[in-house]
């Protein structure tokens, strides 16, 4: 990602090392579009987009070195993280679960990030971010698609995410990834990027 001075993170890679990092489910949206929860929306298979987005994020085999540690769920639902700022969107929720953990005493290196209406990634893609993540000191993602994502949860990362829950920084991913640095990997080909937003993308899914 081309950034300015201000936001350059000034690092590159490195040797991988041993890396411990949380699966997220961004689930705390209003699904204003879709009118209902689109969170428990239920697939062909039977499983609804929570679900879905949970088992791909526990069942895909991790690079070696990378220590998987328990799935978070960012929203209000029993089980998930609450934001602690409500309007700061996806990055109120990652501010959520990045203060969770510290709360709780949970060594974390990095946040392995999915959005919930995103049904169609496959474990290669999560196996691609974290290959990748695991080596650098930057947010890793796939071009102009900033979600999924591997995101370095160190003190730079989190006091942005406070500052933008807070109303004190661009309240935007993209806008993080120019203060951390961002690996933007190739685009794979694939409609893996689907967004089921609205009923007529959860319709087109259906087909």
């Amino acid at each position: 990602m081309t950034v300015n001075s201000e936001f350059s993170s000034g690092q590159g890679s490195r040797q991988a090392v041993g890396k411990r990092v949380c699966p997220v489910v961004l689930a705390g949206g209003l699904s204003s579009r879709m009118g209902k929860d689109k969170a428990l929306l239920k697939l062909s298979n039977g499983h609804t987009l929570l679900e879905q987005a949970k088992e791909v994020l526990e069942t895909f085999t991790l690079p070696q070195g990378v220590e998987r540690l328990a799935t978070l769920v960012s929203g209000t639902r029993p089980g998930g993280v609450a934001d602690r700022y409500p309007t700061a969107g996806p990055l109120g929720g990652l501010q959520a679960v990045a203060a969770h953990l510290q709360e709780w005493e949970i060594s974390c290196d990095a946040l392995l990030v999915i959005p919930v209406d995103m049904p169609l990634l496959s474990p290669a893609l999560l196996q691609q971010l974290c290959a990748a993540g695991q080596a650098v000191e930057q947010a890793v993602c796939f071009g102009e698609f900033y979600l999924p994502c591997w995101l370095p949860l160190d003190d730079r990362c989190r006091r942005y995410l406070d500052a933008a829950a807070q109303g004190n920084a661009i309240a935007s991913i993209r806008a993080l990834y120019g203060y951390i640095g961002c690996m933007q990997l190739p685009v794979p080909a694939g409609d893996w990027h689907l967004n089921v937003n609205r009923p007529e993308d959860f319709q087109r899914l259906a087909r």
